[in-house]
């Protein structure tokens, strides 16, 4: 999955990377939030998961998780790239929109 978000996101998005675990949680940049375009990205056959309600407070509506223990490669590869024209698209709908 992380050599598919370097080869799909488009400039401004970043992620962790993560030594174990389940999830990369990747951040938007500023203005984008991951609630409001996660329907549209079910729509296209694609789900993550928002980061806001991960937070105690001051939620960052600019983030989400990407599961990858349960998914084939050739599938994450297929769900990452419409991720980033997903992402590509919301950037460039949002003028208000900063990098992270």
């Amino acid at each position: 999955m992380l050599d598919a978000l370097a080869r799909h996101m488009p400039e401004g998005v970043s992620w962790n990377q993560p030594e174990g675990g389940m999830f990369i949680w990747v951040q938007l940049p500023h203005g984008l939030d991951s609630m409001a375009i996660l329907e549209e990205a079910v729509k296209r056959n694609v789900a993550y998961v928002p980061g806001a309600p991960f937070y105690a407070s001051n939620p960052q509506r600019n983030t989400l998780r990407l599961a990858f223990v349960t998914v084939p490669p050739e599938r994450i590869e297929q769900g990452v790239a419409i991720l980033g024209t997903l992402f590509r698209e919301a950037i460039a709908a949002a003028p208000q929109v900063r990098a992270a």
